[in-house]
C-alpha cells in the first residue's frame, strides 16, 4: 500500500472521529436549548468553534495529501483531485477496501452535522424570533420606563413589567 494512502486513510479517520465529536456537540447544543441551559450552551458553542477550527485545519493537511496521491496515481489528472473512489480503485486489495469504508463512514456523519446544523440554526432562529417579539410587545406598550425625555423632564412613572409584555 502506498505512503499516501495510508497517510490519506489516517487523516480521514481522524476527520471521521473529529466529525463524530462535532455531531455529538451539535446533538448537545440541541438539548440544552431544550432545557434553556445557557452556560452549557456558550460552553458547546466554544468547543464547537475550536473543533470547526481544528477540523478546517486538518483538511487543508487531508487535500495536501491528496494532491500528492492524485500526481502519483493518476498524472494527467490536471488540477482537479481524485475522489477516494478513484484512489481506491488504483490503490487495490485491502487499501480499496478499507478506503471505501472511511469514505462511506465519513459521508454518513458529514450528513449528520449538516442535517444537525439545520436543526440548530432552525431553533436558534425560533428562539431569536420569540425574543424579538416580546421586545417588540414593550417598545410599543407606550408606557414610559422612567427615563427623561427630550425636554429634560421626567415623565410621571408607570412601571412596565414583562409579565406585561407578554400577557
Amino acid at each position: 500500500m502506498a505512503d499516501e494512502i495510508e497517510k490519506l486513510m489516517e487523516l480521514m479517520q481522524e476527520d471521521l472521529q473529529r466529525h463524530r465529536e462535532l455531531a455529538q456537540i451539535l446533538d448537545n447544543k440541541l438539548d440544552a436549548m431544550r432545557h434553556r441551559d445557557i452556560p452549557r450552551l456558550e460552553a458547546l458553542a466554544v468547543a464547537e468553534h475550536r473543533l470547526v477550527g481544528l477540523i478546517s485545519t486538518h483538511s487543508k493537511k487531508r487535500c495536501d495529501i491528496l494532491r500528492q496521491a492524485t500526481e502519483k496515481y493518476f498524472p494527467g489528472h490536471g488540477k482537479k483531485l481524485a475522489t477516494a473512489r478513484e484512489l481506491a480503485q488504483a490503490a487495490g486489495g485491502a487499501a480499496r477496501d478499507k478506503l471505501l469504508a472511511i469514505s462511506a463512514m465519513l459521508a454518513d456523519v458529514t450528513r449528520k452535522v449538516q442535517s444537525l446544523n439545520q436543526v440548530n440554526t432552525i431553533a436558534s432562529q425560533k428562539i431569536l424570533g420569540h425574543v424579538d417579539h416580546i421586545f417588540r410587545i414593550i417598545a410599543q406598550s407606550g408606557r414610559d420606563i422612567g427615563l427623561y425625555g427630550r425636554a429634560g423632564k421626567k415623565a410621571p412613572s408607570e412601571q412596565n413589567r414583562l409579565v406585561d409584555a407578554i400577557a
